[in-house]
């Protein structure tokens, strides 16, 4: 048997990884929903804050991926129109994003 071959994903170049964490960092502080899914590690575990999303704060692992919880801001509407089960934005960003679309599901 052959080994199965692994994907390598590609890191971004420096200007597309600072503009991804960059936006990471202000989606993170707009949405209090905001999970970040792809791996990180803490620059300082000692006094890590996990809604820190700073580059200051963390080393990522790319390709970036995260959610958002979607909610409506109205009772009304979720009780009248917002299905039952959560609905979660997912993201994914491609290398060389932000010149080509995210990966959106």
């Amino acid at each position: 048997d052959e080994p199965a071959e692994t994907c390598k994903v590609l890191p971004p170049d420096e200007e597309h990884a600072q503009a991804q964490i960059d936006e990471v960092y202000a989606l993170s502080q707009i949405f209090p929903e905001f999970q970040l899914l792809s791996e990180t590690e803490f620059i300082d575990p000692d006094n890590a804050d996990p809604d820190d999303y700073s580059e200051e704060s963390r080393k990522y692992t790319h390709p970036i991926s995260y959610a958002i919880l979607l909610q409506p801001e109205d009772m009304e509407i979720q009780q009248e129109l917002w299905p039952p089960k959560p609905i979660s934005l997912h993201v994914q960003y491609p290398v060389d994003y932000p010149d080509c679309s995210p990966i959106i599901s």
